[in-house]
Parts: C-alpha cells; sequence; structure tokens
C-alpha cells in the first residue's frame, strides 16, 4: 500500500470540528495520559472512556460552587466556572447529535442516572430539573440501608451496557448521600466484514519482548477507499469503519476505529499515547488527515474488561476541592448540607470487544457523594500488522467525539506465551 505523511507537520489538525468537539479530544488525551501514569500495572491494557466519564462527573460539576466547581468546570471544559453549564449543555447536545448520526447504522446508546440517599439527602428542584432537561438522567430517592438498592443500580448498569458491565457497586455506606452514574453501549458491525477461515493464531509481541499466540483476523482491501490510512513521523494508522456503504441510497459508515502502530518497536503503546496529551488534536484523529487507498490488516481479536478509579487522574488535572471533605461546595445539588458532601469515589469500569463481525463496547462511570461526618475517614483511595502493543480510538465520523480510547498489550485471554523477543532499537522509517 502506498504511504505518504502529511507535508505540513505544523497544520492545525481537526479545526474542521466543533468547539466541543475539540474539547473531548483534549479530554480523551489528557485521560489516558493521567489515568496510564496511575496504573499499577504497566503491562496491563489501558482501555478507557473518557467521553461516558465526562457525563456523569458534568453531573456531579453542576451541583458544584466556589472554587470546586471552577476546578472541575477547568478540567473537564477547559472553561470557568460561570461557563460550565453552557458547556456541559453542549456537550449534552454534541452527545444528542451523535446519538442520531448513527441511528440506523449502529447500536449506541447511553443513559445517566441518579439515586439519593433518602435519608440524608434532598436534592435541590432546579437540580434535579437541570439534570433531567441536560442529561435526560432518571431520579430516584432510595434506602441506602436496604441492599436491594445495590442490586438495582447494577441492574441498571446491566441493562443499558447489554449485560456487558452487570456490577458497577458492591455495597452501599450510611454516609453515601448519592451515587451520579453513566452508561455508554456500543455494538457495530464492519462495513467490510472479516473472513473468519483466514483467522489463525499468530505470533504477538508484548511489552517488554514476550511471544504470544492470539488468534489474529486478516483482510485484504483491493478497491481504493475500502481502507484509509495515515502515516506520521512516529506512527503508522488505519481507519476501519462500521455501518453500511450504499452511494445509491445515501448511506455512509457513521464510526470508525482508528488503529495505531508506533513507528519505533521499543516504544509501548501506552507510553506513544501519554505523549499525544499536549493540547492539540493529532494527524491520526483528524478524518482529513487520512487517505484512501489498499492493502490488508491484520488485527488481533480482542476481549478485555477494565477498571478503574479516576479520583488520581483529576487530582492530576488540577480537581483537588470536590474531594476534599472540609473545602467541597456542593450547595447547588442538595437543598441542605450541600456544603459536607464530597466526591468520594469515580470509578470507571469498561469493555471492548472485536471479532470478526464487528465490535462492542460499554463503559459505566459511577460518581460517589459522601456526607462528611468523621474526620478520621480516609478518602477513598485505588492504588497494521498489529502484533504488538497498539493504541485504538473509536470515533465518532460526523462529528469527530472520540468514545472509546485504549493502548492494547494483551488483546485476550487467549494468550499463549511462548518465548521472549528481542527488540529492534529502532524500527525502519516506512516508505513515504
Amino acid at each position: 500500500m502506498a504511504r505518504s505523511k502529511p507535508e505540513n507537520t505544523e497544520i492545525e489538525y481537526g479545526k474542521q470540528y466543533k468547539p466541543e468537539v475539540q474539547n473531548v479530544i483534549r479530554l480523551t488525551l489528557a485521560f489516558a495520559e493521567a489515568v496510564g501514569r496511575h496504573q499499577q500495572d504497566k503491562s496491563d491494557n489501558l482501555v478507557i472512556a473518557p467521553y461516558n466519564a465526562m457525563s456523569a462527573i458534568s453531573m456531579a460539576a453542576k451541583g458544584a460552587d466556589g472554587k470546586t466547581r471552577e476546578e472541575l468546570a477547568q478540567a473537564l471544559f477547559g472553561a470557568a466556572g460561570k461557563d460550565l453549564d453552557a458547556a456541559a449543555g453542549d456537550y449534552a447536545a454534541l452527545n444528542k447529535e451523535v446519538l442520531q448520526a448513527n441511528k440506523g447504522q449502529v447500536e449506541l446508546t447511553t443513559a445517566n442516572g441518579i439515586w439519593v440517599n433518602q435519608d440524608i439527602v434532598t436534592l435541590r428542584d432546579d437540580f434535579a430539573g437541570d439534570m433531567k432537561g441536560t442529561f435526560d438522567a432518571e431520579i430516584s430517592a432510595e434506602n441506602f440501608g436496604d441492599t436491594k438498592t445495590v442490586d438495582k443500580i447494577n441492574k441498571w448498569a446491566a441493562d443499558n451496557t447489554n449485560g456487558l458491565i452487570p456490577k458497577v457497586l458492591e455495597e452501599l455506606k450510611e454516609d453515601d448521600a448519592a451515587i451520579l452514574a453513566s452508561a455508554l453501549y456500543f455494538k457495530g458491525q464492519w462495513t467490510h466484514k472479516f473472513d473468519k477461515s483466514l483467522t489463525e493464531k499468530k505470533d504477538y509481541v508484548q511489552d517488554g519482548g514476550k511471544v504470544a499466540q492470539t488468534p489474529t483476523m486478516h483482510q485484504d482491501f483491493d478497491r481504493r477507499g475500502d481502507l484509509s490510512f495515515n502515516v506520521g513521523d512516529d506512527y503508522e494508522a488505519v481507519s476501519l469503519t462500521y455501518g453500511e456503504k450504499n452511494a445509491k441510497e445515501g448511506k455512509h459508515p457513521t464510526m470508525r476505529i482508528v488503529l495505531v502502530r508506533p513507528s519505533d518497536e521499543t516504544v509501548s503503546a501506552r507510553d506513544w499515547l501519554a505523549s499525544q496529551a499536549g493540547g492539540k488534536i493529532p494527524a491520526w484523529l483528524d478524518a482529513d488527515a487520512f487517505r484512501s487507498g489498499v492493502g490488508s490488516v491484520e488485527l488481533p481479536r480482542l476481549d478485555i474488561k477494565q477498571n478503574f478509579d479516576l479520583i488520581p487522574a483529576m487530582k492530576d488535572m488540577g480537581v483537588k476541592e470536590a474531594f476534599n471533605k472540609r473545602g467541597a461546595d456542593f450547595t447547588k445539588m442538595a437543598q441542605q448540607d450541600g456544603n459536607k458532601l464530597f466526591i468520594g469515589k469515580i470509578s470507571h469500569d469498561t469493555v471492548f470487544k472485536t471479532d470478526e463481525e464487528g465490535s462492542e463496547a460499554a463503559a459505566v462511570t459511577v460518581v460517589g457523594m459522601v456526607r462528611a461526618t468523621s474526620i478520621q475517614m480516609p478518602p477513598p483511595r485505588m492504588d497494521i500488522k498489529l502484533d504488538r502493543s497498539f493504541v485504538f480510538a473509536l470515533q465518532d465520523v460526523e462529528t469527530g467525539a472520540v468514545l472509546f480510547i485504549g493502548a492494547v498489550n494483551k488483546p485476550n485471554g487467549d494468550m499463549q506465551p511462548q518465548a521472549v523477543q528481542e527488540k529492534k532499537s529502532k524500527a525502519s522509517k516506512p516508505a513515504r
């Protein structure tokens, strides 16, 4: 396949995207860098959906005031506290646009919910109305001392992820004041499906040089336009689409997955991805920077499940007061004792799968609001031949919004370690 890289590396990419889309991409890359930094096992995968986390955290942010609001507004939207409502509204409107653009082509759903401890918290009427109007959130007052409430929230997560994420809570404690959650589900068939007869176990080189065998799909793209690619100074990328392609009926693929392989074999995908968090949209996330051509793709089947605590990453991104039980201000959320509420947890569960038919993915983010009662209570904390680690991003074609991003080092549980392979110090430069 003929390869080329952008001629002018000073081009400002993503200019065709709306400001709210540019912010989603900025936040996605910043989250990937921050979450990866705090991941204990650096040999593990890193698959997150900041697009989903944004919804749950934005709901909490709209209930904040003072310095707490300022920090959340800056981290989420790069905005001042006074502009948070407008920015969150733009994000919610973008989500509706993304859902509408993909209707009939792929399965794509989002949902938001708020469960309130009826014994200690009453939401302000204007906040509850805002949550319903802006985020279509389901709101209910519950008995947090009843185990059925945990079951109810877990069932909500399962129902809104097609069963991919069946549990997001283990228990609720007496000081838990509210749970704010957001769910995202995606299922799409490849525009050009992989032939199962061509799938075979092949070597996959993990970071550190260990070689394992994993089921790997293969597809040849012989017609120009069926495969898109982009080559940068330090990477090669291809783009595969989901959804129908029928010009006569006016149908075009509505979602794509971008697969990126760092050129230097000594650089892990997670380190390369972390290097992309510079505030600018990189060429590999700009659809206009891709060229159509022919070629082939070898892609391992993916079956990845992960859970992350997002609080350390949020702190790295400048949010401090929201987690400070003595300084957090959520007086816009609760009628009474809003100054006694703080965020005690932000858990983030993701699932990402691919096979010959297409991809299925889900994410649920849970924000736990806690009532500060004891100064001794510790804050919650949890410490192209794609045959080696690679980066992927699931991106809406029409708007450019990135829904999932990841660095894959262990594609699935079927991997069979074989040997250790020495890495080359530097990959040969691709032909351009």
